[in-house]
């Protein structure tokens, strides 16, 4: 019989007869592979004791307790904590629920939908409106008849526009006329955001037609929406639209449309552009001065330095900034003045600021 090789061979073992080193070659085998680390068992996973902790958060009487557990939650990157999340869109009190309905939005699995699309007939308006913004996120084209039905007939302004906004965020352009007719609510922050984001989305090539119907909507927070969308994504077809609205009762209608005409480089309105120079209202003469600058029209010249005496410093600053376009020599706006920051659509309301969470 050969002996096995044993790179460890202690002298005892070596003075041993035959039989008896095999024995206790055995015995030391048996030694090495039921102590040797490497050879160990893995351990059991221990338990996370964050998680423990946070399950039995969730169990607290105490509203804020649990409300603390589902906020810690969204920062667990562990598949673990989903079931929790998922267990606290049915707490009792809707700050938990809407919470849990916010941390959902973070994770883009299928067992989140249908937990999101239950919270989207609470009683409680921010727990429908954190589930529509989060379903936007995680539900893809499989929720949108849920989020087209919420941005026309749900109760809540909140709810309105985070569905309104939410369709421009699954992106699927069939959500196109919809988009377009919140432009139409009663909500100020649904039709003059909800829908101008939306709309930026989903617009295609039957966009142009469904705006130049909303020029003379009643509400002029439409209206001047349709006029920077007009000047943004439109072509000579809107010039004529944008044309009469240099006449419109509201001074930030009468500016954008100004605004979207220079914008779109219209040769054609330059006279039409003249007595806006001389509007009554500061934030028109401006929008005109720089809409003149845009379009290059030298025929202006003399109307632009006239406005360098404007009681408006504003005024007189968009009219020296548009005299250096066209070149006059003497043009000196002020130092780090830039008008395209002045005139781009105020994204951020401040008013409103409740609803950008």
């Amino acid at each position: 019989m050969v002996e096995p090789t044993l790179v460890f061979r202690p002298r005892f073992i070596q003075a041993l007869p035959g039989s008896g080193r095999l024995c206790a070659v055995a015995l030391v085998g048996i030694f090495w592979f039921t102590t040797c680390p490497a050879t160990e068992p893995p351990a059991e996973p221990k338990p996370d004791a964050r998680l423990e902790r946070l399950t039995r958060w969730l169990q607290s009487e105490d509203v804020t307790v649990r409300l603390s557990a589902v906020q810690e939650l969204g920062q667990v990157r562990s598949p673990a904590s989903l079931p929790l999340v998922i267990g606290a869109t049915r707490d009792r009190h809707g700050a938990v629920r809407a919470t849990a309905a916010r941390v959902l939005k973070q994770h883009p699995d299928p067992r989140v939908v249908e937990p999101l699309r239950a919270l989207l007939k609470d009683e409680n308006d921010d727990v429908r409106g954190a589930a529509a913004w989060a379903l936007s996120y995680v539900g893809g084209p499989a929720v949108l008849p849920a989020l087209l039905r919420l941005a026309r007939d749900d109760d809540s302004g909140v709810v309105r526009f985070r569905a309104v906004w939410g369709l421009g965020i699954i992106g699927d352009k069939s959500a196109l006329p919809a988009a377009v007719a919140a432009l139409e609510d009663v909500n100020p922050s649904v039709r003059e955001r909800g829908a101008l984001l939306a709309i930026e989305a989903l617009r295609d090539e039957t966009l142009l037609p469904q705006l130049l119907a909303k020029v003379d909507d009643p509400r002029p927070g439409t209206r001047r929406v349709v006029m920077y969308l007009l000047g943004k994504y439109g072509d000579a077809s809107v010039v004529p639209a944008l044309q009469r609205k240099l006449e419109d009762t509201n001074a930030l209608v009468r500016g954008e449309a100004a605004l979207a005409l220079g914008r779109l480089r219209a040769e054609g309105a330059r006279t039409a552009l003249r007595p806006a120079l001389k509007d009554e209202d500061e934030h028109v003469r401006g929008s005109a001065a720089y809409a003149v600058g845009l379009i290059g029209d030298k025929s202006a010249l003399a109307a632009l330095r006239a406005l360098l005496k404007d009681e408006s410093a504003f005024v007189r600053a968009v009219a020296a900034e548009s005299l250096q376009k066209l070149g006059d020599p003497d043009a000196r706006p002020p130092e780090g003045f830039t008008a395209e920051e002045l005139f781009t659509y105020p994204i951020y309301n401040p008013d409103l600021k409740d609803l950008y969470q």
